[in-house]
């Protein structure tokens, strides 16, 4: 198995008692996936 990239989730709450989320990749191979996961992490 060959690794293609990492993925970083940093999760926040704001004074609203909102969470925010910002996702960060290391290459652009694995910009799809993180688009995936920015989807669905909106849904919440």
């Amino acid at each position: 198995m060959e690794k293609l990239g990492t993925i970083t989730v940093s999760v926040f709450k704001g004074e609203d008692n909102n969470t925010n989320f910002h996702i960060e990749t290391d290459n652009d191979t694995v910009l799809p996936v993180s688009y995936v996961i920015e989807d669905t992490l909106k849904l919440y």
